[in-house]
């Protein structure tokens, strides 16, 4: 799809304008931002002794029962039904996505302090922008070239004379950012066809059978002579408060109150809202783990979140709403 002069297509299904008070979508963006930086919180104790693998099997099982709760309560389970052959299999592919993404953000956050992270998971923002662009036809302005290298620099900041140990949690977390990157430009041609939480009930349903199938995999491999049987159960147990904050402020309230924010907010600014996520990450890891960000995050962060700013504010692919000229796929 290449624009012509005078002429944009729109990436996805048209979305109707923002309905309601714009203070509440501003409210619900800044909770959203809040409730992330409080999944990376509650997981990085646990995955001090906890594998990745066996923390996501428990974590998506928990996040399952926390979604069908809500919708059994809501009354809602109904609309399941009502998804069809083609939705089921946009669930599937995003399920598939997201399983990649939060292993690799996992291992990720398992090597490298919870600032870092949080400020590398902010590079999604540069991925949605280029794939975005890609798929649009549109070119770079120079205000989104700039906010690009500054991204880019504050990524060279971060690896830049980091300890060894740092390296592997760096690229993993990289990654992590691409998956969701990719399911985020995704989940922008759909958010609209499907209801929030029958989204988030099905998504972690099919993210934790995938999860189970892996580990269930991983025993019958014996990979590994540490592993206990499908999961690390003792480990699981010890961290099962934890977990469970995770479950549900991560794959549960996160992705449906942004989801319900749109209602509100152009993306362009939902998202923009989203970037003060490594700074409450910051806040709650000095407070809750005692852990401050050393000046190499602190530089190669903020970088990171100017760029990404830049690219929020100015590109034009965060943006589902019709202007002048523009005309829908």
């Amino acid at each position: 799809m290449r624009s012509n002069r005078g002429l944009r297509r729109v990436l996805g299904d048209p979305a109707p304008p923002p309905d309601g008070p714009v203070s509440v979508g501003y409210g619900l963006g800044a909770a959203t931002a809040l409730v992330t930086a409080v999944a990376f919180i509650s997981a990085k104790p646990v995955l001090e002794y906890l594998d990745p693998l066996s923390f996501s099997v428990s974590q998506f099982g928990i996040a399952s029962v926390f979604a069908f709760l809500w919708l059994l309560r809501r009354r809602e389970l109904g609309q399941i039904r009502d998804l069809t052959h083609g939705q089921w299999t946009f669930l599937f592919v995003i399920a598939l996505l997201f399983l990649g993404a939060v292993y690799t953000m996992w291992i990720g956050l398992s090597s490298i302090p919870a600032t870092a992270a949080a400020l590398l998971n902010r590079l999604e923002v540069l991925v949605t922008v280029f794939l975005g662009m890609a798929l649009l036809g549109d070119r770079f302005t120079r205000r989104e070239g700039w906010g690009a290298f500054l991204a880019v620099l504050g990524m060279i900041v971060l690896r830049y004379d980091a300890p060894p140990s740092f390296s592997a949690g760096f690229w993993m977390m990289v990654l992590s950012s691409t998956l969701f990157g990719i399911i985020e430009v995704l989940v922008k041609t759909r958010v609209h066809a499907i209801p929030p939480r029958v989204f988030t009930f099905v998504r972690n349903t099919l993210v934790f059978v995938l999860f189970l199938v892996a580990a269930v995999w991983r025993v019958a491999m014996q990979e590994g002579p540490w592993w206990v049987g499908v999961a690390d159960w003792p480990g699981i147990r010890r961290g099962l408060p934890l977990i469970a904050v995770t479950a549900l402020v991560g794959p549960v309230l996160a992705r449906t109150m942004f989801m319900y924010c749109l209602r509100y907010l152009e993306i362009s600014r939902a998202t923009l809202i989203q970037q003060a996520q490594p700074v409450f990450v910051a806040v709650l890891s000095s407070i809750l783990l005692r852990a401050l960000p050393s000046r190499r995050e602190w530089v190669g962060g903020l970088l990171i979140v100017a760029g990404c700013l830049f690219l929020v504010q100015w590109s034009r692919t965060l943006s589902w709403r019709r202007r002048s000229g523009e005309v829908a796929p």
